[in-house]
């Protein structure tokens, strides 16, 4: 009969009480530091009472675990075998191990690492049998889990593994190893195989290479094409290490593969790019330099070292510095050009002068772009347009203009003067005292109101010439200003008067602040024909039976005049336009006057704007008509 864990008799020996006790004691601390839980049953497999550490885990209480009761807390597809490895360690047979299922407390199976072991008396025959298990439940799943975490690993970073058997020539892949050479999940996989999925100019360097491995243990890396099934050509890396046995026997090669088509192709393409930008600098068509924002420039062509009169040994030298070839006046735009290119990567193509190494400058459009974030400094790459011949057209063009407009101004000049003359002398004849003729009276009459549109279609060629001249003069840098202080709100009433008497059919209506005085430092005739060209604008584009409204108001330091139209209104880009020169609003009808002119009145006006240090700008939508102003800094 099994004994109670309190007076468990292992054996039975001659010996006093104490002697036993501390038996029973040793024997209690080796099977708790060595087992989960344990019990002892009798050589039929019975239990007869259950130890502590078998209710604490079953939560099987000594009736209910009595005789074969305990088998209930064992899976039903362990039992079997439970109760034949028990039957073994009865029958002498010795120490047994097993795996099985138990039912803890909670209901939960748990993994058991199983020693069942017979305890024998002294005349051989079996007492009782020991069985002490070890709960192995978070080792199994930890196990499971890393190879898990393995396999996700291996998926997810799409690289497929593989065991080469060097004596069967078996090669085993892992799933995803099949996927990237085209193979599907059952195909067999075997050396021969392999190579003949490898693209045919690789494939006798990779077997070349392979052998050698194989020769030389080591590990390496190698990459190669292969060919899928359906004819598309695939990149893969392989890295690999061969195995030998203890006599140096290879037997064995472990690797990994990926694909790197993508690579390939982004390297391939990248080449491309670097030939084709090595070509654009070499060809010398427009100067390329590369610059740090500090302002050194670190390689540059000879394309741009011709235009700034620098040599190579300049360049090597370190004297060739983007900052100290830029002239102050160009120096703000320059930095507004480096925020640009440090917030957005580059910035926009914008014009300036260099100066040259014999210190002439050279006009030239500049434009860039950061390739390099990462360093002391970033580093970006300008492309420098040489604007020396288009200047030169331009000069040309703005002289040839001057010229012809001042030939032009001339007999236009002695036109309206013989005009005024006819006009004058076919009034006299009128208002005279003798009678005339009906016929007469009509003809003088007819020639009075043809010699006025005459005038003022003269007038009207006139202010064309005179923009052309004005926009020869702002190009060339020539227009001056007569600079006086004036009161604004007085130059502008008497603008808009005169302007009354040249269209007396017109409604101008005059917003001004009464009692104010506005001094401003100006140029009192360029103003005036900045009021004159907001107002004529007005007045072509409005409605003939719409006002025209002229106003001033003072904000701050500044005195603004607006003009305000009931006309057809400007889209947002039709906005930033119209100050272009010889820009005209497409899609906008004229409603009065003889066409929409050269597109020069508005650039005229933003020109003599700036030059005054103020600034100009439009308010508008189209349906709701338009308001363009400008404003200039008062001065005490």
């Amino acid at each position: 009969m099994a004994q109670s864990q309190d007076n468990p008799h292992q054996e039975e020996h001659a010996g006093s009480p104490q002697e036993h006790e501390t038996f029973a004691d040793r024997f209690f601390a080796l099977v708790h530091e060595s087992a989960d839980l344990f019990w002892l049953l009798t050589p039929d497999g019975s239990m007869h009472d259950a130890t502590s550490s078998w209710r604490i885990f079953t939560g099987q209480q000594t009736s209910q675990s009595q005789g074969k009761g305990w088998l209930d807390a064992l899976h039903p597809a362990d039992r079997p075998q439970i109760e034949h490895l028990i039957r073994q360690a009865a029958a002498k047979e010795g120490s047994r191990n097993m795996v099985c299922h138990l039912r803890q407390a909670d209901h939960a199976y748990h993994l058991i690492h199983l020693h069942v072991f017979p305890v024998r008396l002294r005349d051989g025959t079996i007492h009782e049998v020991i069985a002490c298990g070890r709960d192995i439940t978070k080792q199994e799943q930890g196990g499971q889990m890393s190879e898990a975490k393995v396999r996700l690993a291996l998926k997810a970073s799409g690289i497929g593994a593989w065991d080469w058997n060097l004596i069967t020539d078996q090669i085993h892949l892992t799933a995803q190893g099949k996927a990237l050479l085209g193979w599907s999940p059952t195909t067999p996989s075997t050396y021969t195989r392999f190579l003949a999925t490898v693209h045919p100019e690789d494939r006798e360097p990779v077997e070349r290479f392979l052998a050698h491995v194989i020769t030389e243990p080591m590990d390496y890396r190698i990459e190669y094409r292969i060919l899928w099934p359906d004819g598309s050509i695939h990149w893969l890396a392989e890295q690999g290490h061969c195995i030998s046995d203890s006599q140096g026997h290879p037997t064995h090669m472990l690797g990994a593969i990926i694909e790197t088509t993508k690579l390939k192709q982004a390297e391939e393409a990248l080449r491309e790019s670097e030939w084709r930008f090595r070509r654009l600098v070499e060809s010398n068509i427009i100067g390329i330099a590369i610059t740090c924002l500090d302002g050194r420039i670190y390689e540059a062509n000879d394309a741009f070292l011709r235009l700034v009169g620098y040599t190579s040994d300049d360049l090597v030298a370190g004297q060739v510095q983007w900052t100290t070839m830029t002239p102050p006046e160009y120096q703000e735009r320059e930095a507004q050009a480096m925020e640009e290119e440090l917030a957005t990567g580059s910035f926009q193509p914008f014009e300036k002068e260099y100066l040259r190494k014999d210190g002439t400058r050279v006009p030239v459009l500049v434009g860039g772009t950061i390739f390099r974030r990462t360093g002391t400094s970033p580093l970006a790459i300008a492309f420098i347009v040489d604007l020396t011949a288009h200047k030169e057209i331009e000069r040309q063009k703005d002289l040839m203009l001057g010229m012809t407009s001042h030939e032009l101004k001339t007999p236009l000049a002695a036109l309206k003067g013989t005009i005024q003359l006819l006009k004058r002398r076919a009034n006299r004849l009128l208002r005279s005292t003798d009678p005339l003729a009906p016929e007469i009276e009509t003809f003088l009459t007819d020639l009075s109101e043809r010699l006025a549109t005459s005038a003022r279609q003269v007038d009207v060629q006139t202010h064309l010439i005179n923009d052309l001249l004005d926009v020869s003069r702002i190009t060339a840098k020539t227009l001056t200003l007569e600079l006086e202080r004036c009161d604004l709100v007085s130059l502008v009433r008497e603008t808009v008067e005169g302007l009354r008497v040249v269209a007396p059919e017109r409604s101008l209506m005059l917003e001004l602040p009464a009692h104010v005085v506005a001094n401003v430092l100006a140029d009192q005739t360029r103003i005036s024909q900045v009021v004159m060209n907001y107002v004529t604008n007005a007045l072509r584009y409005a409605p003939v039976d719409q006002p025209v409204q002229i106003g001033l108001m003072l904000q701050e330091n500044l005195a603004r005049v607006w003009v305000r139209d009931r006309g057809p209104g400007l889209s947002k880009e039709a906005q930033k336009e119209v100050w272009q020169c010889f820009h005209q609003v497409k899609g906008v009808p004229v409603q009065n006057g003889s066409g929409k002119g050269l597109g020069l009145g508005l650039y005229i006006c933003q020109k003599l704007i700036a030059q005054h240090q103020g600034e100009v700008g439009v308010e508008s939508a189209p349906g709701e008509g338009s308001t363009f102003w400008f404003a200039l800094p008062l001065t005490t």
